[in-house]
Order: C-alpha cells, then sequence, then structure tokens
C-alpha cells in the first residue's frame, strides 16, 4: 500500500531542500497539492499526488543511497570542464537525480555519499549534526609532534578559523585527520598554515560507515537501511 507523506517531507525529499526550507515554501503559499494552495506542513499527501513547488512539478522517485569509491581525477560534479566526473561511474537510471552529499576534491579519493534524499544530504553536510569524516593525508614531509600538536588547535587561515575534532601521527609521512565541518580545500589550508603540504587525501570514513575493503576506485553499491543508519545515526524514512 502507497504511504502517507507529511508535505514538508515530500517537499524537501522531491525537491532536494531541507525540512525547514521546505516549511517556509509552504506557509508562504508557493505550493499547491492538486490544484489547490495548501499551507500546512503537516497536510499529508500520495507519492503521486500532483505537487507543485514555485509552479514547477516535482518529480517523485523513491530514495537512493550510494557509496561510492572516487578515483583520483575525477571532478565531484556534472561539469566536465575540469576533468572527468564521477557521475559517469554510476551506470543507473536514477543517475540524473542523484546529488552529492559532500564532495571531494578533484585529486583526492575515496568515499562519497551520493543520493536523491535532500533531507539525507542535508544531515550528511550539515556542520550541526557534527557528523565525523575520516581522512588518511600524505604530507611533503615527515610532520613532528610540534606539527600535530598545532594541527589539533583552531587554526587562522585568512578570515576563518579552521578547528579538526582529531589528528593524529600515522606511519612515515602519514597523518589521519577527523573533521565535522566540509569548508573549501579546508585540510590542504590547515596543513599549509602549519608549513607543510599535503600530496594525497584519501576519505575511509563517514560517520560509522566505512568504505569496503573490497571496494576499488570506482567501485559503488546501493546503501540498506542499517548502514544508512551508521552514517545519520537513523534509518530512513
Amino acid at each position: 500500500m502507497e504511504k502517507l507523506l507529511r508535505l514538508d517531507k515530500f517537499i524537501s525529499k522531491f525537491a532536494g531542500i531541507s525540512r525547514n526550507e521546505s516549511r517556509k515554501f509552504i506557509k508562504a503559499g508557493k505550493v499547491r497539492v492538486n490544484g489547490t494552495v495548501i499551507k500546512a506542513v503537516d497536510h499529508k499527501v500520495y507519492q503521486h499526488d500532483r505537487v507543485f513547488l514555485n509552479d514547477k512539478k516535482l518529480e517523485t522517485y523513491d530514495s537512493v543511497y550510494i557509496a561510492l569509491y572516487k578515483p583520483v581525477g575525477y571532478v565531484s560534479s556534472r561539469s566536465t570542464n575540469e576533468g572527468r566526473s564521477v557521475f559517469e561511474l554510476i551506470d543507473a537510471p536514477y543517475n540524473k537525480e542523484l546529488s552529492i552529499a559532500g564532495r571531494l576534491d578533484k585529486d583526492a579519493e575515496g568515499l562519497l555519499l551520493l543520493s536523491n534524499d535532500g533531507l539525507f544530504i542535508h544531515r550528511v553536510i550539515s556542520p550541526k549534526y557534527n557528523l565525523e569524516k575520516e581522512y588518511i593525508v600524505e604530507l611533503e614531509n615527515e610532520p613532528d609532534g610540534d606539527f600535530i600538536e598545532k594541527m589539533n588547535e583552531p587554526i587562522s587561515c585568512g578570515d576563518e578559523i579552521l578547528k579538526a575534532k582529531k589528528v593524529t601521527k600515522l606511519e612515515g609521512k602519514k597523518i589521519l585527520i577527523i573533521l565535522t565541518e566540509g569548508k573549501f580545500h579546508e585540510i590542504k589550508r590547515m596543513v599549509k598554515a602549519n608549513g607543510n603540504t599535503v600530496t594525497a587525501i584519501k576519505r575511509g570514513r563517514i560517520g560509522e560507515f566505512v568504505l569496503p575493503e573490497m571496494f576499488n576506485p570506482g567501485d559503488w553499491k546501493e546503501l540498506n537501511d542499517f548502514e544508512i543508519k551508521k552514517i545519520t545515526g537513523e534509518f530512513p524514512r
């Protein structure tokens, strides 16, 4: 039997926006359901109902959650101006509906999450959820104890203060960094501010979900409910 959805959740899911944003649109009279303007955020709709946001019909589809091992040299966008796109790796009919939950730089590799569930993406990328992202980072010069100590403190980069949750030394020139935010070139800027240079980055974990050991660059899989819960702490709704 087809399930009823709250209107604010419906808008969030199929418009790819946060629940708060969807409520604002509804209360502002920007949403029509089967021809009628609805301002009640808890109004119930079926997936087959005709729902319009700002006069544009929302296309519905089932939620999909993807874990991809992003290879070096691929860009985390649909644009191919700077290289091949990660979306070229996903041969599936729902490809065009997917968005990325937390990008990786072109020269970085590792775990990349994609979904057509706007609420899931919001939970992964929003700093307010403090979701851990773990990276193995290789440096140009082997770090000493002073470098690690400085990396664990707030770092001033221009007009921003960057702060890792935890930085530890691994073997040789490698360090492990745990972040809860995803600011532009955050790791490279933190390392540079402390007198070193990043030569390689690999993201291995988001939340409690770890990049599968058997994965090779370019491999991907659909996540099940238990794997999604490892990421967000909740089963998909």
